[in-house]
């Protein structure tokens, strides 16, 4: 494994733990902040993906969120 491999190893194996910890904490608040909490997740991941170009984690997002909407108002 190179350095850079390496690199990438640990900062998302931080992330992870980060993530987890994170996660831990709104759990403990109550369902209304571990929604919040995956929310504001999400929104990042599909931000990210859509800054380097891929529109097709928010069109997942938005078209999951969608049908969840839709699920559950019927």
């Amino acid at each position: 494994m190179n350095a850079a491999q390496k690199a990438a190893q640990i900062r998302l194996k931080n992330q992870a733990e980060h993530y987890n910890a994170a996660q831990a904490k709104a759990a403990e608040r109550g369902p209304m902040d571990l929604i919040t909490f995956w929310t504001n997740v999400n929104r990042k991941l599909a931000k990210d993906a859509l800054e380097n170009g891929d529109r097709s984690v928010a069109d997942k997002l938005a078209a999951h969120l969608n049908d969840f909407f839709r699920a559950h108002t019927q």
